[in-house]
């Protein structure tokens, strides 16, 4: 008799910019400036399966939009997802979803049990570049602090979005989460990130 092994699943989860920071959305599309559409851009979330293909199940959840989000719009395509959740699923969040998964993980309970958080560069309050409008959230996080334990978080000295505060913010309230900070990694845009890679495969 052969046993087939159930792969640990993973949620990836990816944002843009908040909607509210667009005083004229028409407006900000002409100023937005395309580079070389056919030079081959890839982000380290779409090589994330070619390190996990063999034992996880990773998914990237879809957005209504990206570009223009709306933190209730991307809550109910965020709870679309939630029906085929197993139990110890592992989150993981870039840039604005990072923060959307403490808002959410603040404000609802979630239907399975969760083994590791993994958010990359959350911004934790309003900054001179960008405002987080309808993705901020109760700063005391008491909801999302049961979660510290199963937490780590990833940050860049030199992130030219999210500030250097932000992080020090989140480490001020959820004093025992785990994290690794870096120094030339800007925002994590790049094609590979193998530190996340380890951790995932680390996780018990």
């Amino acid at each position: 008799m052969y046993f087939i092994m159930k792969k640990q699943q993973i949620l990836f989860i990816d944002g843009w910019e908040p909607a509210e920071n667009f005083s004229s959305y028409i407006e900000e599309l002409k100023k937005l400036e395309i580079n070389n559409p056919f030079e081959v851009k890839r982000r380290w979330k779409l090589t994330l399966q070619k390190w996990l293909w063999d034992n996880y199940n990773l998914v990237f959840s879809e957005t209504p939009n990206d570009f223009y989000a709306e933190y209730d719009k991307w809550r109910i395509m965020f709870e679309k997802y939630l029906p085929y959740l197993d139990d110890e699923i592992i989150l993981i969040g870039h840039s604005l979803w990072s923060t959307f998964i403490a808002k959410y993980l603040n404000e609802n309970s979630f239907p399975v049990t969760i083994k590791k958080i993994l958010l990359v560069a959350p911004a934790f309050e309003d900054s001179e570049d960008e405002v987080l409008w309808s993705f901020n959230f109760d700063k005391r996080l008491d909801v999302f602090k049961k979660y510290s334990d199963k937490v780590r978080m990833y940050y860049s000295l030199d992130d030219f979005v999210v500030p250097v505060s932000d992080f020090e913010s989140f480490k001020r309230v959820l004093w025992d989460i785990e994290f690794r900070e870096f120094i030339d990694r800007w925002h994590f845009l790049q094609e590979e990130f193998l530190e996340i890679i380890e951790d995932i495969k680390k996780i018990d």
